[in-house]
Parts: structure tokens; C-alpha cells; sequence
């Protein structure tokens, strides 16, 4: 009953205090690296709790075998690589902007959370896009085999948790921050919105990773739960739904929407003897499979 209790209030706390958070730096004009920085590593402190405490299943938790992977993305994938593909593609969007799209105060007219919701909603719309045709991998098709060989890194674990969320290939980082804060930019939104969202962005994305035990509730229509992105990751196809990367609107949109009562079984690709795809445990195989496995990779 005790547990119960903490997994019905663990995303409502989490979303709470960060979102109060949030306010505050808005409110008081704090510096919004600095309570980036601050809501990431309370967000870590919180889920490795929780793993802890609720864990949805006992052998997700990471391995001595594995964790050397982990961290490896961690420090690469997320501190360096992430870092490099943000500044890349927001480097690129800030020119098209100045070169393509005239600044206007459109936004400012509205209340701020009506240009908070809205913009989470547009800011999804084409990472959903990327995200769905990244998982079609078409074997007639150069270019879908590529897009997925770039994200089956992340789907390469057989099991979730906090630490699976940096498993993101460079490239993978580059398109999904490129597609997600273009709309935002070009339509004008506030430095104060874009930091709002994207703080929504890196709380819910880790959290959907998360190996914690949540309950079925309203809020899997409202924002990407560990319960529907667990079955994302799922072994079975017809489960393997869910392209929104912090909300599920366009899958409900779209139809690509998928939950039900229980937990996903298997996570991870299907691998069969003409599968190609690189080592669980070696990074340096991981990050360069795309540039090096052609169209049998994956049949």
C-alpha cells in the first residue's frame, strides 16, 4: 500500500517541484543555465531514488557490465556530444532565423501558459515526425535504414533506466534538438518560454526512462510516463508505439497511441542471424555502426 501511494504521486511531485521551480527563475530573472543545471541534477537525485524505492523491474537496474557503457554515454553522448549538437543546431536555426524569418512579439499578447502549451505542442510536432520515420527501416530505402540505424542505439538496451536516456547517437541529438527549437525560434517565442520547454523537455525524458513502478493514470494522456514509453521500447511491434518524446498528443493525433493495463516484457531490437547491430558494451562500435553497416544491416 505504502509503494502504491509513491508510485500514484511520484510524476505529480516530480512535475510540482520543478515546475515551482521554474516560476521562480522566471519570477526573480534568475540565470537560466545555472537552474538548468540545478533541475537536471535534482531530476537525477529523484529518479535514482525512486529506482530504488519502486523499482518496475529488479534486473533493469544497471550492471557492472554495463555500466562502463553508461557512463560512457553519459560524459559522451549527453556532456559532450549533446552540448556539441545543441550549440550546432541552434547555431543553425539563430542564422536561418536572422536570414529567413523577421523577429515579432507575436507571443507576448498571450498568458504565459497558453504560449507555454502551445509551444511544447509545436516544439513536438516534427521531432514526432523524425521519431516515426526514424523507425521504419525501410530495407528498400538508403536513407530510413540510415535514420534508424542512427536511433537504434538508443533501443540497442535490454533494459530501462535513468541511465539508458543517454544512450542517443550524435546525430540522433542534432536532428531531434534541430526539429524541436527551429519552430520555437522561428515563430518567436520568449527566451523565457524556449527555457521552459526546454527544461519540460529533459525532465520528462528522463523520467520516461526511468525504471520505476507508475500507475495507469490520466496522466499518460498528458505528458510521455515510463508507462507509455517503456512499451516505445518494446520487443513487439504492435507495442512498439508512442513517437511523441515528451507528449503523447500527436500519437493520439496520428494513432500511433498505445497502452494498456501491465508493464512492457521485453525491451531492446530484434536481432536475428542477418542483423548487424554493434555490441551492447562497446561505445566506439555504437557511435560509428551507421557510417559502416549498408542495407543488410538490419533485416
Amino acid at each position: 500500500m505504502k509503494y502504491h501511494f509513491i508510485s500514484s504521486i511520484a510524476i505529480p511531485f516530480l512535475l510540482l517541484i520543478v515546475g515551482t521551480f521554474s516560476y521562480l527563475v522566471i519570477l526573480n530573472n534568475w540565470n537560466f543555465e545555472i537552474a538548468s543545471y540545478s533541475i537536471f541534477i535534482f531530476t537525477l537525485v529523484y529518479i535514482l531514488f525512486l529506482e530504488q524505492v519502486i523499482p518496475l523491474k529488479k534486473h533493469w537496474t544497471t550492471t557492472k557490465k554495463m555500466f562502463l557503457t553508461d557512463i560512457k554515454h553519459l560524459f559522451f553522448s549527453t556532456a559532450l556530444f549533446d552540448t556539441l549538437g545543441k550549440t550546432f543546431a541552434l547555431s543553425f536555426v539563430i542564422y536561418l532565423q536572422k536570414m529567413l524569418f523577421p523577429s515579432f512579439d507575436f507571443w507576448n499578447s498571450f498568458p504565459f501558459f497558453f504560449s507555454f502549451i502551445f509551444a511544447n505542442l509545436i516544439g513536438e510536432f516534427l521531432p514526432y515526425w523524425y521519431h516515426r520515420i526514424s523507425h521504419k527501416g525501410n530495407s528498400n530505402s538508403y536513407m530510413s535504414l540510415l535514420l534508424w540505424k542512427f536511433h537504434s542505439i538508443h533501443h540497442l538496451p535490454t533494459e530501462m533506466n535513468w541511465f539508458k536516456t543517454n544512450w542517443m547517437h550524435p546525430v540522433n541529438i542534432f536532428f531531434n534538438t534541430f526539429f524541436k527549437m527551429a519552430p520555437l525560434l522561428f515563430f518567436g517565442f520568449s527566451d523565457q518560454i524556449i527555457f521552459s520547454v526546454g527544461v519540460t523537455h529533459v525532465v520528462i525524458a528522463y523520467l520516461s526512462h526511468a525504471n520505476i513502478r507508475t500507475v495507469k493514470s490520466f496522466w499518460d494522456y498528458l505528458i510521455i510516463t515510463p508507462q507509455l514509453h517503456h512499451f516505445h521500447h518494446s520487443k513487439k511491434m504492435e507495442e512498439a508505439k508512442n513517437f511523441g518524446n515528451i507528449l503523447p498528443f500527436w500519437d493520439l493525433i496520428f494513432g500511433t497511441y498505445y497502452n494498456r493495463k501491465g508493464s512492457v516484457k521485453d525491451v531492446g531490437v530484434m536481432k536475428s542471424e542477418n542483423s548487424k547491430y554493434p555490441s551492447n558494451n562497446n561505445f566506439i562500435q555504437q557511435i560509428f555502426y551507421p557510417f559502416t553497416v549498408f542495407k543488410d544491416c538490419c533485416n
